[in-house]
């Protein structure tokens, strides 16, 4: 060959991989997110909101609702807001996303050990 191979950085090349594996994980997480919203959190916030009562599952509901949310609202800044906005935007949207499922256990929590949604 000469002596003129192409010189290919190993490590650049993990990394744009290691980047475009993340990218597609995130797309499938947020694909995951809206159909979970849609198709199961919209409808149960519209079933048990007048039956609010107060109690620390409910206000957990809330928080749930709130970290989604947030999460949702600066994953759309990050894509159409101002770039000067991107590194207070990229923390606050990482810690929502790693929140939000944190936050949806803990709300169901007493539903997934009690009896798996069963009505009393």
């Amino acid at each position: 060959m000469h002596g003129h191979e192409p010189v290919v950085d190993t490590d650049e090349l993990a990394s744009v991989q290691l980047h475009r594996a993340a990218t597609v994980v995130h797309g499938l997480f947020a694909w995951i997110f809206c159909v979970v919203v849609g198709r199961w959190i919209w409808p149960h916030a519209v079933l048990v909101w007048s039956r609010r009562n107060g109690n620390w599952i409910w206000a957990l509901g809330i928080v749930t609702a709130v970290v989604g949310g947030v999460g949702a609202l600066t994953g759309l800044a990050l894509l159409y807001g101002p770039a000067d906005w991107r590194e207070a935007l990229t923390a606050v949207h990482w810690w929502a996303g790693l929140a939000w499922p944190v936050a949806c256990l803990s709300h169901a929590w007493k539903w997934i050990v009690e009896g798996r949604g069963q009505r009393r």
